[in-house]
């Protein structure tokens, strides 16, 4: 199968996809699961896609998902393999993933599973939480829903990568009082009046929490800035981007109050784009199953993914996947094969064990 996991991942990213230019791959997608599936077990939403096997009330299910945009960049190497690496814009998030999910379904379709599958490759993963393209899929469609386990192949580097932060993004403003810089007595500077909750961030450092052992870690930073005025101009209005991650077991009314409380009342906050946490599931049979069986390592997931999005749905999934997480976004972006080998490996030897 090593060949097939290199076709598939040498053609996925041949196949530019960034964010919002999705229809192309998809529909290379489509083609492909019409080899496998009958037109009644693939649903096409947009530029997402299901397929799924017939269900067998009798089996437990399992559903692979993958999303396939990718982040804005460039690769001076694209398609080539160069020391047992893939080279191409998301090599590893994920299309990689992706190229697995395929080779999976190739593999599987005439061998009697233990599960009923459904796989997902869906768009706009990359930009902000409401235009998702997994979100349509879950409103509108019941299927993934029944999953008893969902595995999200994002970049872990073959571990199994439990819960996910949930994140938000506000915008702090400070009032002030426009003036000339050369008598700034006769205005009031909105900058200067961030200090305190600049000092505040510079300080926070980081909150772990506690999940049976997984340690995530709550941060705030500051992100981005927006003034108005000129260099020569005491700036009326100052505002800073707070990006806030929180513990899975947090709402995000919760999280909310918790960023409120942090500023403080004396300036207005604005949010603009909030994602919940995932659940740690690490009570799920399917999981203890998976990882007892390949002696997989086990991490909290210190970032977001769509299992947050999963969890709000109460559906139970997992981070597990082929990419190496350190180059997700990188430059002359890759994926080790061998990492593709194992991923199947484990996946396929589930599936059918």
């Amino acid at each position: 199968m090593k060949e097939c996991l290199i076709n598939h991942t040498i053609k996925l990213v041949s196949i530019n996809s960034v964010i919002g230019n999705e229809k192309k791959i998809a529909d290379y997608v489509e083609d492909f699961l019409l080899k496998y599936f009958p037109s009644s077990n693939i649903i096409r939403h947009s530029n997402s896609l299901i397929a799924f096997t017939d269900f067998n009330l009798h089996k437990r299910t399992i559903c692979l998902l993958g999303h396939i945009d990718t982040v804005p960049g460039s690769n001076d190497y694209t398609g080539k393999v160069i020391d047992n690496r893939i080279y191409g814009l998301g090599a590893s998030d994920m299309k990689g993933g992706l190229a697995v999910m395929m080779t999976l379904i190739e593999y599987l379709k005439d061998k009697d599973s233990n599960y009923n599958l459904i796989y997902v490759f869906y768009e706009k993963e990359e930009g902000p939480y409401r235009d998702n393209g997994l979100e349509p899929l879950l409103k509108e469609y019941d299927i993934i829903q029944r999953a008893d386990l969902v595995f999200a192949l994002e970049p872990t580097n073959n571990t199994v990568q439990l819960g996910c932060l949930g994140t938000m993004h506000a915008w702090v403003m400070f009032k002030g009082k426009r003036a000339h810089s050369a008598r700034p007595w006769e205005g009031d500077n909105a900058i200067h009046k961030a200090h305190n909750l600049l000092k505040k961030l510079s300080e926070f450092g980081r909150v772990e929490y506690d999940f049976d052992g997984l340690k995530f870690y709550e941060v705030i930073n500051a992100t981005m800035c927006h003034f108005s005025g000129g260099r020569n101009i005491i700036p009326e209005e100052f505002k800073l981007n707070l990006n806030y991650r929180f513990a899975p077991g947090k709402s995000i009314q919760q999280a909310k109050m918790n960023l409120i409380e942090f500023v403080g009342d004396e300036v207005e906050i604005e949010f603009t784009d909030v994602s919940p946490a995932g659940r740690v599931c690490k009570d799920n049979l399917l999981v203890m199953e998976l990882v007892s069986k390949y002696n997989l390592k086990i991490e909290a997931k210190q970032a977001w993914t769509d299992v947050g999005r999963l969890s709000e749905y109460g559906i139970d999934a997992v981070n597990f996947g082929p990419g190496d997480p350190a180059q997700a976004h990188q430059r002359n972006e890759y994926i080790p094969i061998d990492n593709l080998m194992e991923s199947f490996n484990v996946l396929s030897g589930f599936i059918l064990s």
